[in-house]
């Protein structure tokens, strides 16, 4: 019996069973199309009405399904999946404490909801407390222990506390399986396993920033293998000239062909790699590993010459999106004043329009460069000899971090109060990078900008002059 006929003899509309067949095909137009043909004809169908919230969620639609979920909740109050769902949706529009809540009424009713407790990991995560994390996602592994997320918010964990050898085992549950962990595929090619002598794929799966981080260890990888590079095609020139190995800038462009003119023995996500290589604090070098273009580094040391002997201090002041906690990790431009009335001249290192900048200086009387053409280009080379060519950055948690800590630059970074994981929770070193420096948030922001404040004017005072670029 498949597993149509068992939905039919449990007594579900075939309409229901069809909306659940595209969704699993994720053809959610076309889920939502069939709950629609059932719903029109039979008003308040919880069950419908559930799998429209589903549909939003998958099509993360999330004020939406938070609205169906919601009303789901108040149809039936003693359903927990209802509540787990309605927690999720809090949680994906960061408000964790609202989706703590959620999480907790789901439980009540339920003590074994699987997906209740596992989100609730995900929460703790995100609310940078490692601890509840991994008791909750052990709990949840003891009920479900095929649940994927559950393995990865434990390594989440993990990971924040510096328990890395531990943290990194759960590391690629997800991968293949979230979109924020995409696994790529070459043909019959096989995932490495740390078996060394190989010929391997190093392909970047999450963001611009991750790829730069975890290109830190593709040094590592290239000692006892030989290595070829599928990245962002931002970064493709950068890491051409970077790292003694062919590179192709083809992770979005769906041309995935090129292995077929090589013997590739297996390939390896390169957020798989530190796995391998990063297992305790002593294993991370911290030293620069990127080399921006000289041609264009001489270019921007032109133009920033040109605007005065002062020092050239990058500055950055959102990073994220949403539901990557957009909110508590970037601030006004405003905010920043402080920092930004010191004796020094500013270079905005925003990868989106700033508009905050036009009006910052007709408030305040204080000018931040903005080159659309240096941090908006399609070459991230253009925004790498940009930092190369700047005495100091000062940022938010966001990929320029790992720019300058890559090319050795000296940067101090406002971290949250609840930082992700690669930050760690306590500390102002950097273990990626040995040129970062971390002001962590308490409370306010206006505390860390002061802190930046009064440091960046002892350290101009200290570095009155620039050395030159040789």
């Amino acid at each position: 019996m498949n597993e149509d006929e068992e939905a039919r003899k449990l007594g579900i509309p075939q309409e229901l069973i069809n909306a659940e067949h595209f969704r699993k095909k994720t053809q959610l137009d076309e889920a939502l199309r069939w709950v629609n043909v059932y719903l029109n004809d039979h008003y308040e169908h919880y069950e419908s009405i559930m799998m429209i919230g589903h549909i939003m969620g998958d099509a993360q639609r999330f004020g939406f399904a938070q609205a169906i979920f919601k009303l789901c909740t108040l149809l039936r109050p003693e359903d927990s999946l209802a509540w787990a769902n309605l927690g999720l949706c809090y949680q994906e529009g960061q408000n964790l404490v609202e989706g703590e809540k959620c999480f907790r009424k789901a439980l009540e009713l339920n003590p074994n909801n699987s997906i209740a407790l596992n989100n609730m990991s995900q929460l703790y995560v995100n609310l940078a407390e490692p601890q509840k994390a991994v008791y909750v996602a052990d709990k949840c592994i003891r009920i479900e222990p095929e649940l994927p997320d559950a393995h990865y918010n434990r390594s989440l964990a993990m990971l924040q506390m510096g328990n890395w050898q531990e943290g990194w085992k759960g590391y690629d549950h997800n991968l293949g399986k979230l979109n924020s962990r995409k696994e790529r595929f070459y043909g019959m090619i096989p995932r490495w396993t740390g078996v060394e002598g190989m010929t391997l794929i190093a392909y970047g799966e999450q963001g611009l920033g991750d790829e730069i981080s975890f290109a830190s260890c593709i040094p590592d990888l290239m000692k006892k293998n030989k290595v070829f590079i599928d990245c962002d095609h931002r970064l493709a020139g950068l890491f051409k000239r970077s790292f003694d190995c062919k590179v192709f800038g083809t992770r979005y462009k769906g041309d995935d062909t090129w292995h077929e003119n090589y013997d590739i023995d297996a390939s390896v996500a390169m957020g798989s790699i530190p796995g391998f290589y990063r297992k305790k604090d002593e294993d991370f070098p911290g030293t620069p590993y990127l080399v921006a273009d000289p041609q264009r580094r001489l270019m921007y040391r032109s133009l920033l010459d040109s605007l005065g002997t002062k020092k050239k201090i990058g500055i950055s002041w959102a990073g994220g999106i949403k539901n990557t906690a957009a909110a508590r990790r970037s601030m006004p431009l405003a905010d920043m004043l402080p920092i930004l009335r010191q004796d020094a001249t500013f270079i905005s290192l925003q990868y989106r329009d700033a508009q905050d900048i036009k009006t910052l200086e007709e408030k305040a009387g204080i000018k931040v460069h903005h080159w659309p053409f240096a941090v908006h280009s399609i070459d991230y080379d253009d925004t790498a000899a940009l930092v190369a060519e700047l005495d100091l950055v000062i940022t938010v948690t966001q990929s320029v971090v790992h720019l300058a800590g890559a090319l050795g630059v000296p940067c101090w970074v406002l971290v949250p109060e609840r930082p992700m994981w690669r930050y760690r929770l306590k500390g102002d070193g950097f273990l990626w990078a040995n040129s970062v420096k971390l002001y962590r948030q308490k409370g306010e922001w206006v505390h860390c900008v002061n802190k930046i404040a009064y440091d960046l004017r002892d350290w101009l005072n200290q570095n009155s002059k620039r050395i030159k670029f040789a």
